[in-house]
């Protein structure tokens, strides 16, 4: 299947918001051995209460992955931590919160394909990148930082951004009223259904990609193409008006 037979009219793609985790960067290789690793620091050596946290979070402890059906998947940073204090009545939420987007920002990150290279690719081709992402925006940056991408990236925005967070479309069409693009110029491509339906709800193409927790069965109801991962996008959009 190609772009062309994903939609039924003619638009002149000019726009790519990529998620980052699972998107630009692999889900499990990233997050899986960093998300265990965090739960055991903030049980303080508790190891039944770590067990529990990861329970409550969706994570396997033995294989540290996280499972496709954790909030941690495609929440916010917000919903997470929610998720850790049912198990952690007497922590500080705020305290918290920093202390996860900060230990989050220094997580050794696996790219999902080589990733320099792909966006100079598709920035010399015209097209201008965002990112919207549920994580925190500081977060964001330093992990494009990290990939030395950042500069690549017209727009980023975090769920703490004000521009709201996925699935709802805000995001997605405030990167649209920041860079001057109508949404039907745009494509929105992630990992998790939250990202499919963002795009969709705001009259964006939805690319689905395998680089996250979810399958392909998971997405293609609700994408109008899955590819394995963001390498894919040059041949993709090779025919660039659909």
């Amino acid at each position: 299947m190609t772009l062309h037979q994903a939609a039924s009219t003619s638009v002149n793609l000019r726009g790519l918001i990529f998620d980052k985790d699972g998107t630009l960067f692999d889900y499990q290789k990233t997050w899986g051995p960093w998300a265990v690793a965090f739960v055991e620091e903030i049980s303080g050596g508790d190891h039944d209460l770590a067990l529990d946290l990861m329970d409550r979070l969706g994570l396997d402890p033995v294989n540290k992955v996280v499972r496709p059906e954790s909030p941690a998947v495609a929440g916010t940073f917000d919903q997470i931590v929610d998720c850790l204090l049912t198990g952690l009545p007497s922590h500080n939420r705020t305290d918290l919160v920093q202390k996860m987007i900060g230990a989050s920002m220094d997580a050794p990150l696996a790219e999902a394909v080589p990733l320099k290279p792909l966006m100079t690719r598709l920035c010399a081709a015209g097209y201008i990148l965002g990112v919207v992402t549920n994580d925190a925006e500081r977060a964001a940056h330093a992990h494009l930082d990290q990939a030395q991408i950042t500069d690549q990236f017209a727009f980023v925005a975090g769920a703490d951004s004000g521009v709201g967070a996925k699935p709802a479309p805000d995001p997605c069409l405030a990167f649209c009223e920041a860079v001057g693009l109508h949404p039907r110029e745009v494509a929105m491509i992630g990992d998790s259904t939250h990202d499919l339906h963002a795009g969709r709800a705001a009259g964006m193409i939805s690319i689905g990609v395998l680089t996250g927790p979810a399958t392909r069965a998971d997405l293609t109801p609700h994408a109008d193409i899955v590819v394995p991962d963001i390498g894919a996008l040059p041949d993709l959009l090779a025919g660039r008006t659909m």
